[in-house]
């Protein structure tokens, strides 16, 4: 297993208002941990509750897989 990094600084993942609603199977970025939502019809508010996260981002998948596997498909 390899220790990659992502540099953060180039992708679109923006801090999410504690109003906007949260999807289940959605991607996350929760304290600069990817996750997975399961959870649906509640806030960025409630869904940091629940993880025990102090800030919530978009996850840009593509720009991620981009700089993990090179030109993402």
């Amino acid at each position: 297993m390899t220790n990659l990094q992502i540099d953060t600084s180039k992708l679109d993942e923006p801090i999410l208002d504690d109003r906007y609603p949260v999807y289940a199977d959605f991607m996350y970025v929760a304290d600069d941990k990817v996750v997975l939502s399961d959870f649906h019809g509640i806030t960025v508010r409630e869904f940091k509750f629940r993880l025990g996260a102090k800030e919530i981002r978009r996850c840009d998948i593509y720009g991620r897989a981009d700089q993990y596997f090179g030109r993402a498909a």
